[in-house]
Parts: structure tokens; C-alpha cells; sequence
């Protein structure tokens, strides 16, 4: 069992708080983009998904759309309480919608920015594997 010092030592650390600051952005961002899927506060986000994704689907875009969300949501909770597989879910889901928005010229800066996104869910995995106490 480690000592109160080298639990101080180790929560001072800026990789500990980098891995902290991580751990939380990729449990609420997925959930609350997941569940804004259902509500559109933020945005419409059925605009995201490419018109030639949408038409080599068996359902609706909108339909996709909210099961995406789904997803999301569920992804957001798995980074919560595994965050090793969590994190390399999340990265694996970004780049999935990173291909998307490569198909739809106007949102090439949102795939810009959600590769930024992945690299990030990607750190996180790595930074679990030396810091979240259940691995």
C-alpha cells in the first residue's frame, strides 16, 4: 500500500493531473454529445453524417444518428470505469467519424478538430495504463 507521501507525490505529478483532466473530458464530452444525439441543444446533429453514408444505410440518418448517440453515451461511461478501454474506444470512434467528415468537404476543420479529439482519447489510454488504480 502506498504511503500518504507518495499519494501526495504522485496527485502533484502534472502527468497524474494531466491523466485527471483527461479521464473527465472524455467521460462528459462523449455523454453529453451522446444524449444532445436525442435532443439537438447543441446542434442538429444529423448534418454531420455524409449524405453517401447515409444512402449505404439499411435505416434513416436520423435513426443512425441516435443510435450513434447511444453509443456515445455508453462510450463516455466506459472511459468512467475503465478508462485504458475506454480511452481507445473513444479514440477508435473518432476516427471512424473523422473518415465520415472527410467525405463531406465543408467539415474538414470538425475532422481537424476531432483528430485532436482522438490523439487526446489515445493519451488517455496510455496515461490509464500507468495511473487508474483498478488496471
Amino acid at each position: 500500500m502506498a504511503s500518504n507521501a507518495s499519494v501526495a507525490v504522485r496527485t502533484q505529478s502534472p502527468a497524474y493531473q494531466a491523466y485527471q483532466i483527461l479521464h473527465l473530458a472524455f467521460v462528459v464530452a462523449p455523454i453529453l454529445a451522446g444524449a444532445d444525439k436525442f435532443f439537438h441543444v447543441l446542434v442538429n446533429w444529423d448534418q454531420y453524417l455524409s449524405p453517401a453514408i447515409a444512402r449505404m444505410l439499411p435505416v434513416s440518418g436520423h435513426t443512425f444518428m441516435l443510435a450513434a448517440g447511444a453509443i456515445e453515451v455508453v462510450a463516455g461511461l466506459l472511459v468512467a470505469f475503465m478508462p485504458a478501454v475506454g480511452g481507445l474506444v473513444v479514440g477508435a470512434w473518432l476516427c471512424g467519424i473523422i473518415i465520415n467528415l472527410l467525405t463531406i468537404p465543408a467539415y474538414f476543420d470538425v475532422a481537424l478538430r476531432d483528430l485532436g479529439l482522438a490523439l487526446g482519447a489515445f493519451a488517455l489510454a496510455r496515461l490509464a495504463a500507468e495511473f487508474d488504480v483498478r488496471s
